[in-house]
């Protein structure tokens, strides 16, 4: 059975007619619906003089620019000038008489007595060893010959113990230093005699190492243990 092929093609044409009415009547309709835009215009855009053809120098010194008050964010908070304190006749009295009270008591200081006094960060510079004050220096930055300290990794103010150092020690009792001079003599019977090989070896393998008794602290903890290098 043949189907006509001459209603299909009037089918097809009546359908593409209508979809294009109904698509040329949105178009016109926005179209006329759409507001009209205004064009942009630019202030002083064809005024004379304001474009130039050619680069002009412009005097900065002859430019009568006014400065426009700051703008500060919300956030911003100005604070009001602070009146000046003024100072009456008692705080004036008060004043001037602390200031005799401190006067009579600096007149009552003996200086005779207090210039007696010893410093005893100058001695213990001028009682260390030079050898000792070298190494000291060579193996810590932060080395400090006025007393013998410097500052460790971790913080601390640890003394300087270096070979060629026999007895250097500061006792502090209220205040009051007391310096113990080096010797190069024999230490006593109850010290630990060692040489200075031992101590350098010594020290060279335990940081924590005190060359006065010969001992060490163990990394697990507990206590001191005797320094005890095996020759060969």
């Amino acid at each position: 059975m043949e189907i006509p092929m001459k209603p299909v093609l009037q089918l097809l044409a009546a359908s593409a007619l209508s979809a294009g009415m109904v698509i040329g009547g949105v178009v016109l309709a926005s179209a006329a619906l759409a507001p009209e835009e205004k064009p942009r215009q630019f202030a002083g855009m064809y005024v004379d003089g304001l474009w130039t053809t050619k680069p002009v120098r412009i005097d900065r010194n002859a430019q009568n620019l006014e400065r426009l008050p700051p703008r500060y964010a919300s956030h911003v908070v100005m604070s009001e000038p602070t009146e000046p304190v003024v100072e009456t006749a008692s705080a004036a009295a008060d004043t001037d008489q602390d200031l005799a009270d401190l006067s009579s008591r600096v007149a009552e200081i003996d200086l005779i007595s207090t210039s007696a006094l010893d410093d005893a960060g100058s001695d213990m510079a001028s009682v260390l060893p030079q050898q000792h004050v070298a190494w000291c220096s060579a193996r810590y930055r932060s080395y400090d010959s006025t007393d013998n300290t410097y500052h460790s990794y971790s913080g601390e103010i640890r003394d300087c113990t270096s070979p060629y150092q026999t007895g250097v020690t500061a006792g502090i009792d209220e205040g009051e230093a007391e310096l113990l001079t080096v010797s190069n003599e024999p230490a006593s019977s109850n010290a630990y005699a060692v040489q200075g090989d031992h101590i350098a070896n010594c020290m060279q393998r335990y940081r924590s190492y005190r060359p006065s008794d010969n001992t060490y602290q163990p990394y697990g903890g507990g206590p001191r243990r005797q320094c005890e290098l095996a020759s060969f």
